[in-house]
């Protein structure tokens, strides 16, 4: 199986804005069909989670890969070792 992380082209340009707000939703390529996915730092997801649940809403994210900073290199470490059914 194929994976290849899938950036915005101007991810650069904002690389260090993504790391700082912690998430980020994007795609993986696998065995050449995209797949959705989103990262997210701890402190983040905490945010996230209590913010949902403060609204009376559940807290849902469909392929989640929480890594330590959302960084390139955590992200494709992220999408490296996740197991195959992952991306299922």
């Amino acid at each position: 199986m194929s994976r290849e992380l899938v950036l915005p082209p101007d991810y650069s340009v904002y690389a260090w804005e993504i790391k700082d707000k912690g998430v980020l939703d994007t795609y993986v390529l696998v065995d050449d069909l995209p797949v959705s996915v989103s990262f997210f730092d701890p402190v983040r997801l905490q945010q996230e989670i209590a913010h949902d649940l403060e609204q009376g809403r559940h807290f849902t994210v469909k392929r989640l890969l929480v890594v330590e900073r959302v960084t390139l290199q955590n992200m494709q470490l992220a999408v490296s070792e996740a197991p195959p059914e992952f991306f299922d």
